[in-house]
């Protein structure tokens, strides 16, 4: 929403005062939470623990029973869906039965160019789910580990870590998915290496501006907003990549998952 892009959210929130803060912080960054749901009494609002190391690099865990795995979408978000440019979901809201089939009735609407986020989070972290709900989307992206890993499970079988080292390997990784998924833009963020987007076999690459990290969180949800307004506005690859990685780096370098963004970051996108 700080870009210029009208935002809506799908998800669900418990009856609690957690959930009636998202509701109300959201709304205030003008993110439309019509289509927020409340879960039935019992079930609380979604946490995720973050520990974050020295650099501050960021590992999660999410806190089940959450209400979040018991997501609804009615019919007037499929109404809006399909008037959407964009439809972005993620791996792990595929963790519960419920949610995959509410994931799936949104992938059934045509119309919005429909953008994948891969989270390989243990214990959240099925291949074969992962690789069936890429195939459902028009654009790929996960890091770099990721993307080594699940290139390495469709050519072996095996979901071990096979991190590209460099743009060769990232490039044949991304084919190896591309073939395996049918979708054929894959980018794939490389930290403070920056980012490379494969497009039908030629791959873009950006680096990241050098900043001094604080809080990784909200980082790859900044750079997804970036590569997915440049995509849908049929920008230069190169700049897309520029500009998501600028978001990316910025969110890293501030303490907190969505600082205020500067002008100078957010009037390239409008």
């Amino acid at each position: 929403a700080q870009i210029g892009v009208s935002s809506a959210l799908i998800s669900c929130v418990g009856r609690d005062p957690l959930g009636d803060e998202i509701l109300e912080v959201a709304g205030h960054k003008r993110v439309d939470v019509e289509f927020v749901t409340r879960a039935r009494i019992g079930l609380p609002t979604g946490t995720v623990l973050v520990t974050l190391d020295e650099h501050g690099n960021a590992t999660y865990e999410l806190v089940k029973p959450a209400a979040w795995d018991e997501i609804r979408v009615p019919k007037k978000a499929l109404d809006a869906v399909s008037k959407a440019r964009a439809f972005i979901y993620g791996s792990l809201a595929g963790r519960s039965p419920n949610n995959l089939d509410q994931v799936d009735r949104l992938l059934d609407v045509k119309g919005p160019m429909k953008f994948f986020d891969v989270n390989l989070r243990p214990p959240f972290a099925d291949p074969p789910l992962v690789m069936d709900l890429a195939k459902r989307a028009d654009v790929l992206k996960l890091n770099d580990g990721e993307v080594g890993q699940l290139a390495h499970w469709v050519r072996t079988g095996e979901a071990i870590s096979d991190t590209p080292r460099d743009d060769a390997s990232i490039a044949r990784d991304c084919q190896t998915l591309a073939e395996a998924t049918g979708v054929y833009r894959v980018c794939v963020t490389r930290a403070e290496e920056g980012a490379a987007l494969w497009d039908r076999g030629e791959l873009t690459t950006a680096p990241a501006p050098h900043v001094e990290v604080r809080d990784t969180v909200g980082a790859g949800d900044a750079f997804m907003a970036g590569l997915m307004v440049g995509l849908t506005r049929g920008m230069d690859h190169r700049r897309v990549l520029e500009n998501a990685c600028r978001l990316g780096a910025y969110v890293a370098s501030h303490y907190g998952a969505t600082p205020l963004l500067p002008p100078e970051l957010t009037q390239p996108l409008r």
